[in-house]
């Protein structure tokens, strides 16, 4: 686990030099407790959580943090260090405050 601080991120807005970052969003897909795809209605990321203990189901909102890994053909996956159970969230009124917070850094 690196010890430098996660960006928080919707995933539109995912740089590509960024290493680790926060991403909250919806589990849209579970693939094999493996994988999942997670979706902040922005679009959609692969998260691995192979070295993570998962207990979380589809359509639930979570927050992961962890390392950004792009491929060679562009495609990005967070490999998490770290996954939080959001689902007490307001997610609309979360992305309005995102969206207020980016204008201003």
């Amino acid at each position: 686990m690196s010890s430098q601080s996660a960006k928080q991120r919707t995933i539109k807005d995912i740089k590509n030099n960024d290493v680790r970052i926060q991403v909250t969003g919806y589990i849209k897909d579970l693939i094999e407790k493996e994988h999942l795809i997670l979706d902040d209605k922005t679009g959609q990321i692969n998260v691995d959580i192979k070295n993570l203990d998962f207990r979380n189901k589809k359509n639930d909102l979570i927050n992961v943090i962890g390392e950004l890994v792009i491929s060679m053909d562009g495609g990005k996956t967070i490999v998490a260090e770290i996954i939080q159970d959001m689902n007490k969230l307001n997610f609309k009124y979360y992305l309005k405050l995102y969206e207020l917070k980016k204008e201003y850094e």
